[in-house]
């Protein structure tokens, strides 16, 4: 039974959400050689991974069409971001840092905590519903972390700040054709929020290989690395 004072008032709570990756799938990965036959280790997370573009394939084209970003772009980031850690330990981690806030009299540290097989911080979903983040209290943060454990919720919630992340950067974008520089940046915007200049990575995208200032933008090439991979998986020629 569900608690009455944990309603969520940001979304409805869907039943056909993927299954989340726990910590038997965390050992299978890291505790297992790359066997590609069997889907042992590597092979397993990217299993994993691809098999949850598939099944959110029509979600993936819905709410990129909503938001006005191509479906690629958001299967992409999906992608990256499934597997890896354990979800069901994540909403843990805001328990405790609500924790160390309730000492520091603000909500800094436990907004910056990220929920949701794609994982978003609760500071950024609540940017994107138009809420101060600073404004939540412990049972809003609660409710966004909840939310973010509907994969709808949260591929909506991924698929409007894609769509912010490119606006942010170049105002003038058509958001559905981005070139590949844009695409770039978007990811790497993603993965590393809005506080970097965009000339830090600009520079990055002309940089040798091998300096550590590509390190900016690796998440963001890794979608134009893999952008084959995903148009498969998309069915998308």
């Amino acid at each position: 039974m569900r608690d009455p004072n944990l309603e969520d008032k940001y979304c409805d709570i869907k039943s056909y959400n993927f299954p989340k990756w726990d910590v038997v799938d965390l050992s299978i990965w890291k505790m297992y050689q790359d066997d590609p036959d069997n889907y042992w280790g590597q092979s397993y997370l990217y299993l994993y991974k691809d098999s949850y573009i598939k099944f959110h394939k029509e979600t993936i084209i819905k709410y990129s069409n909503e938001a006005k970003i191509s479906p690629l772009l958001l299967a992409s980031i999906a992608w990256q971001e499934a597997g890896g850690k354990p979800d069901n330990l994540k909403p843990q981690v805001l328990l405790f840092r609500q924790l160390i806030d309730s000492f520091k009299n603000n909500n800094d540290y436990s907004n910056r905590v990220s929920v949701g097989i794609v994982a978003m911080q609760i500071r950024v979903v609540a940017e994107t519903l138009g809420i101060n983040p600073r404004n939540l209290s412990n049972r809003q943060q609660l409710q966004i972390s909840r939310c973010l454990q509907d994969d709808d919720f949260n591929l909506r919630m991924v698929a409007l700040h894609l769509h912010s992340l490119i606006i942010h950067d170049f105002p003038d974008a058509d958001t559905l054709n981005l070139n590949d520089a844009q695409i770039v940046l978007a990811g790497s915007r993603y993965n590393r929020g809005i506080e970097r200049n965009l000339e830090d990575f600009t520079t990055a995208l002309y940089l040798p290989k091998d300096d550590i200032k590509r390190d900016y933008i690796s998440y963001g090439l890794a979608i134009i690395k893999r952008r084959e991979r995903i148009k498969k998986l998309m069915g998308i020629q």
